[in-house]
């Protein structure tokens, strides 16, 4: 079992409980537009999200097209036209207010862990909401740095990332630290491609579809303690 000093964490459906924060903020917005909400519309928005999403993590699309097109293409496809960045503005101040949910046991556990290891945050999400949820949630004072793809300029799982983070801990050494993350294609893959071990929190014990694989799977948050070995 290694000894990893540095603990590199991932921050939506990580730590912080996004499903619940996007359910919310997209059911405020179609009120403030003023259309009824269903399962269906969450379901589809979930989605087209992702999508977006993983089309930045493989580079083929901006951040910025991200936020807008995201919302343009799931309104339109409810049959209504959109403003996305209108929409977007309005979605994120939802995403803040009502994005900072932790999972069950996250500040006990980061307490622990804070006295053995060093903290980071590595995350694609936008900058401003992202700082403001880790402050609402209690979340910040764990962590020694806070990595974000709009201050790095790269995103996961592209190295570059990882590289900037590297450079940017002091006395990193790849062969003491740990990724934990809920993403296959963003945390994990970035792991793997640069040469730090992963951890994939997988709650709902979902099947890994890809020729590649975690170092460890953990289905609550707590069994990191066993990993640690502390």
């Amino acid at each position: 079992m290694k000894d990893y000093k540095t603990l590199l964490f991932d921050l939506d459906d990580t730590l912080l409980d996004f499903g619940h924060a996007e359910h919310t903020a997209l059911k405020k917005v179609l009120e403030y537009y003023g259309i009824k909400s269903i399962p269906q519309h969450f379901n589809m928005y979930k989605k087209i999200n992702r999508k977006h999403w993983e089309l930045l993590e493989q580079d083929l699309i901006s951040k910025e097209d991200v936020l807008k097109l995201r919302h343009e293409r799931f309104f339109s496809t409810i049959g209504f036209e959109v403003d996305g960045h209108e929409v977007d503005n309005l979605y994120r101040r939802n995403i803040t207010e009502y994005g900072t949910r932790l999972f069950d046991g996250v500040l006990d556990l980061l307490h622990s862990l804070s006295d053995h290891h060093n903290l980071y945050i590595i995350t694609n999400g936008v900058k401003e909401t992202q700082e403001a949820r880790l402050l609402k949630s209690g979340l910040r004072p764990y962590f020694l740095n806070v990595f974000i793809s709009e201050d790095t300029g790269y995103q996961k799982p592209m190295k570059a990332f990882f590289d900037h983070v590297a450079m940017n801990i002091p006395g990193f050494r790849h062969d003491e630290a740990l990724i934990v993350g809920d993403s296959l294609t963003s945390d994990i893959k970035g792991g793997i491609n640069s040469g730090i071990d992963t951890c994939w929190f997988n709650p709902d014990n979902h099947t890994n579809p890809h020729s590649y694989a975690p170092d460890y799977i953990v289905s609550r948050l707590d069994e990191l303690t066993g990993i640690l070995n502390y």
